[in-house]
Order: C-alpha cells, then sequence, then structure tokens
C-alpha cells in the first residue's frame, strides 16, 4: 500500500507482498548461510525446541511467513548427513506448511515428537548436538527447563553426554545479514528517515503548544497507521541553553534542539536512529554556530568509527580505538554502539555501554564480523559559546559491514532539521 502524507509518500509493501519477500530472505538464509554457519563452528546437529506462547526466539527466525507459532511442540533438526556432508533441515511437526524449507519427520504410530527426535538422532548418530542454552545471551537462551529434561530422557547416556551450547552458531545466525537482506535494509533506513522527516515539520511540531510527549505520540500513530511497529518505545527530549538538565521532557520552546531515539521493524529487520531538530528563533534562519560546530564535530567521530572499525577487532578493540583517537582530536566522546538486526539490540559484538564506558567482558569480546549491522550510538559534548555551555549532541545511525568497510545505508545527518518559530 501506499499512505499519502503531507510529504513525500511512503511506500509499505501490501501483506502478502512482504510475507513473500520474508520467505524468500528465509529460505536463502537456510540454503545458503546455514551450512557455512554450520562448518565454521563444527556443528553436526543443531536443535530448537519451542512452545505454543514459549517460544525459542531462535525458533521464531525459521518460521516461514504462514506458521505464526510452534502450536503445541515445534522441533527443529538441522543435521550434517555423514555421507555427503549436506546439511538437512528437518522439523518435527505436522503442519505441511513448513515445507519446502524443512523436511517435515514423519512420526510413527504412538509416537510422540521426542520419541521421534531420538529415532532421527539415533538414525544421524552426530558427534554433536547444540541446543540453545547460554548464560550471556536471552536469544540463545530458549530451550526451556521441562524441554530439556524431556531431551535427556529421550536421550540417553549415549547422545546426551553430546549435547553443547549453541551459543557460538546461535550468535552468527542471528547477526549475519545475507546480500539481499543489507539491500532490503537500505530500504528499511531510507523508510526510517522519510519518517523522521515527517515528524520534524511545523505541521506537526508547533512552539510554544507541542510538547515532547505530544511528538512521541504521533510518531507512534504514524507508524501504526503505515503498518508497521517500532522497533522500541521512541523517546524524545530537549537540550536547552538554560535547561535543568541534558534530556528535557517539556513543551517545546524557540531555541529548543530537539532529540528523537526511533526505530522501526519491517520485513523481519530492526532499525534503530537518533536525529536532531532546531526550532529556530524569531529572526534566526539557522542554528547558532557553536550547535552547527557541535553537529560538525559529531561527524568527526562517525569518521573515526568508519576509520578504526575492521574486521577481526573485538567490540572491545574497536571502543577503546575510536575513544582513543576521539581524544587525540579533543573530542569529548562516549561510545555504546550495538548490534542490530532481528532484534533491535541484536545478537553481536557489544561496543561499549551507555553506563559502562570500559571494556566489556564476554559480549563486548566477540569480533565483528563481515554482513553484520549495527547501531552507531554515540555522544559527544562540545562547548556552545552561544549557550556558555558544554552541550551534548546525541547521534545513532544503522550501519553495516560490508565487504570488509563500514557504510551507511542512506547517509547520515549533517544538518539539523528546522523548525520555524511561528505558525
Amino acid at each position: 500500500m501506499t499512505l499519502h502524507t503531507e510529504q513525500n509518500a511512503i511506500q509499505i509493501l501490501s501483506l502478502t507482498e512482504q510475507e513473500k519477500i520474508m520467505d524468500q530472505l528465509l529460505f536463502e538464509r537456510l540454503q545458503q548461510l546455514l551450512p557455512l554457519l554450520m562448518k565454521k563452528h563444527n556443528v553436526d546437529m543443531w536443535l530448537t525446541i519451542g512452545k505454543e506462547y514459549k517460544e525459542d526466539p531462535l525458533g521464531e527466525t525459521f518460521f516461514p511467513a504462514a506458521i505464526d507459532s510452534s502450536r503445541r511442540l515445534t522441533i527443529f533438526a538441522f543435521v550434517k548427513d555423514i555421507h555427503s556432508d549436506e546439511i538437512k533441515r528437518f522439523v518435527i511437526s505436522s503442519n505441511k506448511n513448513f515445507e519446502p524449507f524443512y523436511s517435515c519427520f514423519p512420526l510413527r504410530d504412538s509416537e510422540d515428537s521426542f520419541t521421534g527426535l531420538k529415532r532421527l538422532v539415533d538414525k544421524y548418530d552426530p558427534e554433536s548436538i547444540a541446543v540453545n542454552t547460554s548464560l550471556h545471551y536471552a536469544f540463545c537462551d530458549g530451550l526451556s527447563h521441562s524441554n530439556y529434561v524431556e531431551l535427556l530422557k529421550v536421550l540417553e547416556k549415549r547422545h546426551a553426554e553430546k549435547l553443547m551450547s549453541s551459543e557460538s552458531i546461535a550468535v552468527d545466525w542471528l547477526q549475519t545479514r545475507t546480500e539481499s537482506e543489507l539491500n532490503w535494509y537500505k530500504i528499511l533506513e531510507g523508510i526510517t528517515k522519510e519518517i523522521v522527516k515527517q515528524t520534524f515539520t511545523n505541521e506537526r511540531i508547533k512552539p510554544h503548544v507541542t510538547s515532547t510527549q505530544d511528538i512521541v505520540g504521533r510518531i507512534r500513530q504514524h507508524v501504526r497507521d503505515l503498518g508497521l511497529k517500532t522497533s522500541f518505545y521512541p523517546t524524545v527530549d530537549i537540550q536547552r541553553k538554560d535547561g535543568s538538565s541534558d534530556r528535557l521532557e517539556d513543551v517545546i520552546l524557540p531555541g529548543d534542539i530537539l532529540h528523537l531515539d526511533f526505530g522501526i521493524e519491517y520485513l523481519g529487520l530492526c532499525t534503530d536512529t537518533q536525529q536532531l531538530a532546531y526550532v529556530l528563533r524569531d529572526n534566526e534562519k539557522e542554528p547558532p554556530a557553536g550547535l552547527i560546530n557541535a553537529l560538525s564535530e559529531a561527524n568527526k567521530f562517525e569518521d573515526f568509527f568508519f576509520e578504526e572499525s575492521k574486521v577481526g577487532m573485538t567490540g572491545n578493540e574497536v571502543f577503546l580505538s575510536v575513544l582513543k583517537k576521539a581524544k587525540l582530536n579533543h573530542i569529548d566522546a562516549m561510545l555504546y554502539s550495538h548490534p542490530i538486526g532481528y532484534h533491535c539490540h541484536g545478537a553481536g559484538p557489544i561496543i561499549g555501554l551507555y553506563d559502562k564506558q570500559e571494556y566489556i567482558p564476554v559480549r563486548g569480546e566477540l569480533r565483528i564480523e563481515n554482513n553484520t549491522c549495527y547501531a552507531l550510538e554515540f555522544n559527544i559534548r562540545h562547548f556552545i559559546p552561544e549557550w556558555n555551555k558544554a552541550v551534548p549532541i546525541y547521534l545513532e545511525e544503522t550501519v553495516c559491514l560490508r565487504e570488509g568497510k563500514m557504510q551507511f545505508f542512506t547517509g547520515r545527518q549533517t544538518e539539523f532539521y528546522l523548525i520555524e518559530p511561528k505558525w
């Protein structure tokens, strides 16, 4: 469908078209990505077990469009054929809509799902069986206690001893994007930026009248009217010359910086962006020079992130290297970037945390990889002569590491959106 607005129309595919694309993307991932990851992590069998209303987060990424839940119980079993190294994809379920993504493993008379799984495991006799348990990543810890107990019971000691955490392969499955997904990500980011553009206008923001919460409500309704979802609850706050804090929530006045933190979920993927607008004072045609310079300094920091991020570096190494370069260039900065994909705060290497500007154990020790996406999230604090104080500039862009280089999907914000003081 096309939703016509007061500015450019935003093109949103029909539900049928969306589901067709999502199924194509899933089939491509199963065909191309899954075998590479099984080999990379030396996994012979990978099990994902989910119950209706107690889904495994990983299982949800395996569902084709025509299936929205495990319907009592669904078991995915990916297994390496010992004769050909081919990865066979089984699902223990009677729902034929799983085909052709998976082969439905037929149960015999009086056989339940776990008994059928035991027969499948016996047939292929894998040397390792990965299951979704993890101390560090909620996405990878979807195997419930009751399902784990039942699994141990049916596998018996010979196979139960082969169980291992799927954490490493699961993180890679969640964070790695195919070329097709990266191409669609550019469209997602374009839609996100267009919604921001349509939010930061005088039609939607009236100085002295509109509040930050009004904007939040309107952007959420706008996204809902488009048939989309926000990837998290958006926020709007103010940086003000005489403000009592860095992030005020108040009625908007001339001279305010408006800071919007917002993202969408579309085609199964998430975006996350932070953008800035400035409310002009009477007789102003642009923001004060100090604010323009501050935004320019923030863009320099983005350049440092791109220059310092290399395939194979850990999240901690990127974090420390970027902040070191910022310090050498006299930029007071905080860096707290995160992976993004199926989830807004996705699986993969953490590059600093907002409340921990330091080395992050475990999650910060993962290495950045090609074909992965990140929310480049940070702030710098810059002295504004016109305000006689240092002001934080918050920015965030959805970016990707592709062919060894960090890349923007649709460019970046280099100028403030402008709101007129009168209406």
